[in-house]
């Protein structure tokens, strides 16, 4: 059972409907145990997708979408290096939900928006305008 709450004074209560009936499952004076997550923000998600686009359709470099990304992510610091028998192969690190915690996905935001920002010549308070407009 998966639930999404909020932490009040009064403690956990329930964000939806949903999961206020799954609550209401849970037998009283019984004891559960439970893990806690912060989730990721759909909409934070959205946005580092648009910033990707505009990223995409500005730079110099010509390759497809997914490697851009990959490229991008890497070059913000993030990745993971393994050793083959033919040297290290570098890979990006995932931003998968179940892969990278809100507050780190939002470094990543941060870093790769300085990647982009490098690569098109831009500005911060430009690329901003141009995220919004693409979203």
């Amino acid at each position: 059972m998966k639930l999404f709450v909020r932490n009040t004074i009064s403690g956990l209560v329930p964000l939806y409907p949903a999961d206020f009936d799954e609550k209401r499952k849970l037998k009283l004076g019984q004891d559960y145990e439970v893990d806690i997550k912060n989730p990721r923000n759909v909409g934070f998600h959205r946005k580092f997708f648009a910033l990707l686009n505009v990223g995409h359709e500005n730079t110099p470099m010509e390759m497809p979408f997914d490697t851009y990304r990959k490229y991008v992510v890497m070059k913000a610091g993030y990745f993971k290096t393994y050793q083959t028998p033919r040297g290290v192969f570098y890979d990006a690190e995932s931003i998968a939900f179940s892969s990278m915690a809100q507050d780190t996905f939002e470094e990543v935001y941060s870093r790769v928006m300085d990647v982009i920002i490098k690569d098109i010549g831009s500005t911060s308070e430009e690329m901003e305008r141009q995220i919004l407009s693409f979203m």
